[in-house]
């Protein structure tokens, strides 16, 4: 059987919803709706906010045996680089720290500090500085940009194929950026792409995956995607390529590896 659980969300009963709806968008940087309260995706740090009852209904965890401090919430971040740089974000924009960045030499090294939210719950940040640390550049793809002619025309057919919520603030001019759950963003950019023509062959600009080819494909041509190499089934994966109005090419996959 394939992957069947992507995500999760810890629940925070809090006191006041609305403050802290706000400290984590204001402060933390938190995407926040009615629905959660995520940043980097529902794959990064995703909590869930609710109003407790009254006051009772407030429980941060304790600190354990030998600490003075209890954690909530953990969030690992790749490099030393990069925590650093958020610990830089949150501070200048006055969050609550519960504890400075402290490094335990004796665990990777393993660096830490600790945000402190409005009723007390904690979240603590850390990583190792690992092999990379002597460079700059964090070994993920932050961001695809497809090139397209028309961008409300291609705002509305990938939302609609990749189910996507539209956000105004996604919008800066020529360019459209979404916001994808694994914390990659897509970018749909038409600077300068009206008289340009479109390519008659490219290559696989990147992969999605599906749980169900054979729909997948379906509902790519009901959203106006062309398929270019119909459905390839193979024991451990079945695929096809599809292409959008401006000649992008995207790959659709389906994992059998894990199936039972």
């Amino acid at each position: 059987m394939g992957k069947q659980i992507g995500s999760s969300l810890t629940v925070f009963m809090v006191s006041d919803l609305a403050r802290s709806q706000r400290y984590y968008r204001d402060i933390l940087g938190f995407d926040v709706n009615d629905w959660w309260a995520e940043r980097d995706g529902l794959s990064g740090i995703a909590l869930k906010l609710q109003q407790a009852p009254d006051e009772s209904g407030v429980h941060p965890n304790p600190p354990e045996s030998g600490s003075d401090t209890g954690v909530d919430v953990y969030a690992y971040v790749e490099n030393w680089a990069a925590l650093d740089q958020l610990y830089r974000e949150f501070t200048s924009k006055s969050a609550m720290m519960a504890r400075k960045p402290v490094v335990y030499a004796d665990q990777g090294p393993w660096k830490e500090f600790i945000v402190e939210d409005p009723d007390g719950y904690h979240i603590a940040f850390g990583g190792v500085d690992g092999g990379r640390a002597h460079c700059s550049i964090n070994p993920h793809i932050d961001s695809v940009f497809l090139w397209v002619r028309n961008l409300d025309r291609a705002v509305d057919r990938y939302s609609k194929f990749m189910g996507l919520e539209v956000k105004q603030e996604g919008r800066f001019g020529h360019l459209h950026l979404f916001h994808l759950d694994n914390g990659t963003h897509l970018m749909l950019d038409s600077n300068g792409m009206e008289n340009v023509p479109i390519p008659e062959r490219g290559p696989v600009l990147f992969k999605l995956n599906t749980v169900d080819i054979d729909r997948a494909a379906q509902e790519a041509k009901d959203h106006g995607f062309e398929i270019v190499y119909g459905i390839q089934r193979l024991p451990q994966v079945s695929f096809c390529n599809i292409q959008d109005e401006d000649g992008n090419i995207i790959m659709i996959s389906q994992d059998h590896s894990e199936r039972g």
